[in-house]
């Protein structure tokens, strides 16, 4: 089970320490955010920057984004080429169709940048995925592909086109069922399953309570946040590698981790030690 953390920061020292710790740790993967919102930076720059303060840990966006009226293709595929020969290969290439429109409008529209229904960006998103291998050609090696896809349409681009797949939010029951369909979408042909997850995690049972405990301030009574811990891991690290070890029954390979504070030191060193444990099961005889 690989796993990596994701993050959106405007801070690029705290985002560049988070990473570092992150590296230091044995997590496998560092994913930073896009948009033109100020909740991050740059998301190609940063990870051009974090390639060079970093080693071993792959590095992608959460989700990169193929619309023209933000970026063309050729531009997105030579920054994912630049970050690639910076960090000697360690891209992965994350992208989908995007958020849902009321969510996503409020962050892309106020910018000048339209962001259009769900069959355009669709579309978008298939002529991307015929582009961009051509223009990565270059790239040694290519960087591999990861497509977020839920629905029918978006699954069997995914089932198609990319190296891995990646879903979002959901209980075991839940992956399993989506992963179903993905196999008999995939037909045989190998593909990295991958699983979005929020983490409310902590070194010890009573942090994670009280972690919760804020988390529910945060929100306010009129959000259910039931829902969303029955899809995430939470606890401390011995009690989170239970739900890992569930996920990774029903055909996980990568869980993406995304912490309610992307910078907490003791969340991150809490998943440092849930990649440790998970190495150790995976150890035994």
């Amino acid at each position: 089970m690989r796993v990596a953390l994701e993050v959106w920061s405007s801070s690029y020292a705290e985002v560049e320490a988070t990473c570092r710790l992150a590296e230091d740790l044995g997590v496998d993967g560092f994913y930073y955010g896009e948009s033109p919102h100020g909740l991050n930076l740059d998301c190609w720059t940063t990870l051009g920057a974090l390639a060079r303060a970093t080693e071993r840990i792959r590095l992608g966006p959460v989700i990169t984004n193929v619309l023209p009226s933000y970026r063309s293709l050729v531009l997105l595929a030579k920054q994912a080429a630049t970050v690639q020969e910076i960090s000697s290969g360690r891209v992965d290439l994350r992208t989908g169709v995007g958020a849902a429109v009321e969510f996503a409008r409020p962050w892309w529209e106020p910018y000048g940048i339209h962001y259009p229904d769900y069959d355009t960006r669709l579309t978008e998103l298939e002529r991307a995925l015929d582009v961009l291998p051509s223009l990565l050609a270059e790239s040694d090696p290519a960087p591999p592909v990861t497509i977020a896809a839920t629905g029918d349409r978006a699954s069997r681009l995914a089932a198609e086109k990319a190296d891995v797949w990646e879903t979002s939010f959901c209980t075991p029951a839940e992956f399993a069922a989506r992963n179903d369909v993905m196999t008999e979408l995939v037909g045989g042909r190998p593909l990295v399953r991958s699983l979005e997850i929020d983490g409310f995690v902590a070194p010890t049972g009573a942090a994670a309570a009280e972690l919760i405990d804020t988390v529910r301030t945060d929100r306010g009574a009129s959000e259910d946040l039931d829902p969303i811990l029955e899809r995430a891991l939470v606890g401390d690290p011995s009690e989170a590698v239970t739900r890992v070890a569930e996920l990774e029954a029903v055909g996980v390979d990568q869980l993406v981790i995304a912490l309610h504070d992307p910078h907490d030191r003791e969340a991150i060193e809490s998943v440092g030690e849930i990649v440790r444990l998970i190495g150790a099961a995976s150890d035994e005889p």
